[in-house]
């Protein structure tokens, strides 16, 4: 029953797409969403199964490919196809923009960040969040690492970018040995 409900909205659905394609008023879309939600007078069975031939003629062969979600929903229009591709350019020129800007030592710091967070989340810090994560081989790892990383890049990095994880390594092996004590 359910399946010929959709048969039966589905021709009216498509119609109130096509007349909000052609519409580039904010209000004719929005009307044509209100009517398409209207409810549908129920069609005795074997005009359910067999739609108006006149009804499928109005599906554009652009219709018929698009995927069967994008093809239900009535507020989607070609014009939002091209400001999504605009927005998608636009996107790519600004992370093209943003890596000939970036720099070895900026990732580098990055990776240290990233190795702080995820060792204190391995011990278990703070243990109201992070408990469950509680994975000392794996902290460990994280904690050697960064302080590889840190006498690795000594003397090749401004120092005052590399202190603040001088005191996070710090704390996070005095935690680590606090921690596996108990």
């Amino acid at each position: 029953m359910v399946e010929k409900e959709k048969n039966e909205r589905q021709p009216e659905k498509k119609a109130a797409k096509k007349a909000s394609a052609g519409s580039k008023k904010p209000a004719a879309k929005k009307n044509a969403v209100q009517e398409s939600k209207k409810p549908v007078a129920k069609k005795p069975e074997a005009a359910a199964e067999k739609p108006p031939v006149e009804e499928e003629a109005k599906v554009t062969p652009e219709e018929e490919a698009r995927p069967a979600a994008e093809a239900e929903d009535p507020q989607a229009s070609p014009a939002e196809d091209k400001e999504e591709e605009l927005s998608e350019e636009e996107f790519r020129r600004m992370m093209e923009e943003s890596l000939e800007k970036v720099t070895v030592s900026d990732i580098v710091l990055t990776m240290m960040n990233e190795l702080a967070s995820v060792g204190y989340m391995k011990m278990g810090l703070p243990e109201g969040v992070n408990l469950k994560y509680r994975d000392f081989t794996q902290a460990r790892l994280a904690i050697d690492t960064l302080e590889a990383i840190l006498k690795g890049v000594e003397g090749k990095m401004p120092e005052e970018s590399l202190q603040p994880f001088r005191g996070t390594l710090a704390n996070l092996q005095m935690n680590f040995v606090q921690l596996k004590r108990v």
